[in-house]
């Protein structure tokens, strides 16, 4: 399995590496290809082996031919993560191979042969796990220096999560009635909320409101409003802040949002991205649902309109004692491990049994903790989904 990757001609690199000079002079310089353009290659890797060609090239034609020794530097991705927000997890020692370490550029050509870089097994990895392997250029036998921003390449490899979400509508909307008499939820100074959404059709109620997650009155995120289009998304705490973000969500597509509450600001995310918000007074927000008979829901909540469900599918419920970053938003979206410190409740939305204490279903909080969510269907639908 090969994959296409991005190389971009070098541009100013001999300028670039003399540095701030007040007359900087010409140098040609050796570089990984792939690395001008971005110094990550996403390899997207559904079965293996999988591999991905690497290269060395040169910013001028090299005049005689040049031996570039490159090796892999797991010890450099503590670093890349800490500089660009990421959690990316070292590939696991037998996943892996790079037989070839040495690449050349002849006499008179800038680029050299490639090697394969292949990962051999997915046998140790963990769900949702997004690994890297950074490859270096060790040294080089020519007269041309390394151009040290480019002497790395990081190698992404991403896996496809396979899950399922859960079919919401009037008669299938969740409750979490272990919420209510829960008291560190009944005063809270950080929360997110977090979840994968598939609309099928937003609602025709005169509100123009289908719910997501949350509490009625107290923290709830939605589609729609009156001020608002019906494919707009909103988060609201009472009247006083109700941020919205300005695109527009299309139908029949995944997308992951979420809101943060820090008691400073009232934030939206949309796939990791901040998309809206507002500043707040500082005050602690109640998610436990004692303050409504309807309670903590999930696809509806409160007892307007019947809860304004949403029509469509929910996966991958999160809510959190903490204000998630929005790069720990974008690290996770399709998994996270449910021991993770801060996490509340966890419902993936992936499977279902039928309610021993009466009719309709359950679906089981991944923390451990028994804060079940409980929904109306006997049988209720999923929807396949692969996300990476």
């Amino acid at each position: 399995m090969k994959f296409r990757y991005l190389i971009a001609p070098l541009a100013l690199a001999a300028v670039a590496f003399c540095g701030c000079q007040e007359s900087a002079e010409y140098q040609p310089v050796i570089y990984m290809t792939d690395a001008q353009a971005n110094p990550t290659n996403a390899i997207r890797v559904e079965a293996t082996p999988a591999s991905v060609d690497i290269s060395v090239s040169a910013s001028e034609a090299v005049g005689r031919e040049t031996s570039i020794v490159l090796e892999t530097r797991p010890d450099l991705l503590e670093a890349y993560n800490a500089t660009y927000g990421k959690a990316y997890a070292v590939l696991p020692e037998n996943s892996y191979e790079l037989p070839e370490t040495t690449v050349t550029i002849k006499e008179g050509f800038i680029t050299s042969n490639s090697v394969k870089f292949t990962v051999t097994s997915m046998e140790d990895f963990v769900e949702g796990t997004t690994y890297c392997m950074p490859v270096a250029i060790r040294s080089t036998d020519g007269t041309m220096p390394v151009l040290e921003p480019s002497r790395t390449v990081f190698l992404v490899v991403q896996t496809p999560v396979f899950s399922r979400g859960v079919y919401i509508n009037g008669s299938n909307k969740y409750k979490v009635p272990g919420f209510r008499d829960l008291d560190e939820l009944k005063s809270m100074t950080k929360v997110t909320l977090e979840c994968r959404i598939w609309v099928n059709a937003f609602t025709n109620n005169s509100n123009k409101i289908s719910s997501i997650m949350g509490v009625e009155g107290n923290l709830g995120l939605r589609f729609g409003d009156v001020k608002i289009d019906r494919d707009q998304i909103q988060v609201c705490v009472g009247q006083e802040f109700q941020p919205s973000a300005a695109m527009h969500f299309e139908t029949r597509r995944w997308y992951h949002v979420a809101t943060v509450w820090d008691g400073k600001t009232l934030d939206l995310f949309v796939d990791g991205k901040y998309a809206g918000g507002m500043a707040t007074d500082g005050r602690s927000v109640n998610i436990s649902g004692d303050t409504d008979s309807y309670g903590f829901g999930i696809g509806a909540f409160g007892q307007w309109d019947a809860g304004r469900p949403l029509n469509g599918y929910i996966a991958e419920a999160r809510v959190w004692k903490t204000a998630r970053t929005a790069a720990e938003l974008a690290n996770n979206m399709n998994y996270i491990d449910p021991q993770t410190e801060g996490l509340v409740a966890y419902w993936r939305m992936n499977a279902s049994e039928p309610n021993p204490n009466g009719s309709g279903n359950i679906i089981r909080d991944e923390t451990g903790h028994g804060y079940d969510a409980q929904g109306g269907a006997s049988n209720p639908s999923f929807l396949d989904a692969m996300w990476w």
